[in-house]
């Protein structure tokens, strides 16, 4: 990729070439200003790659409790960290056999947006129906968001939604008007 800053050197460069009392000193001024601009530009670019570890929970489908995965995820501001979260979910580990997969491959059956502190969830009603019904799986999922989020740095607490709306509960079992706080004993 050149930069608008190479062009310009590159013009500069050629231009005191085709004079006639030709420079080497304009020559090693311009390469020494292509060698800054290019490192700044990889310096940027570099910093913009940088990745985190957070743990992102699944369920272990032999003890049918959560488990924490470690997972690398792109660094960046509180609200696309907790979007890459739960793509994380939603990517799940299917060629784990011992990790169950409750939330459905399907990138669009849950946004997330972050506001004081607070990650707002909004389920798709997709979601409902193709979950495993059961107590336990309910409040396995609900918890597998909610302790996964608030790993991000900047996200204390999770609220849901379905389909943009506050519900009761979730499937018949967790009061989905309640702010969550994680519970790392489920």
């Amino acid at each position: 990729m050149v930069s608008n800053g190479t062009i310009i050197l590159y013009v500069i460069g050629v231009s005191f070439m085709k004079k006639k009392g030709f420079n080497w000193i304009y020559v090693a001024l311009a390469v020494v200003l292509l060698t800054v601009c290019a490192s700044v530009f990889l310096i940027t670019r570099a910093a913009s790659l940088q990745t985190e570890e957070i743990n992102i929970y699944f369920v272990d489908a032999e003890s049918m409790r959560l488990t924490p995965v470690k997972t690398t995820i792109p660094n960046a501001d509180t609200e696309r960290t907790a979007r890459y979260v739960l793509d994380a979910l939603i990517e799940g580990h299917d060629d784990n056999p011992k990790i169950l997969r409750l939330v459905p491959r399907d990138e669009s059956c849950m946004t997330v947006k972050v506001k004081d502190k607070i990650a707002y969830v909004d389920l798709k009603s997709s979601i409902l129906k193709t979950h495993p019904d059961g107590r336990d799986f309910e409040i396995l999922t609900v918890y597998s968001i909610v302790n996964s989020l608030t790993n991000v740095d900047g996200i204390v607490n999770v609220r849901f939604t379905v389909d943009g709306e506050r519900k009761k509960d979730f499937m018949g079992y967790v009061d989905m008007r309640e702010t969550f706080i994680p519970d790392y004993c489920v």
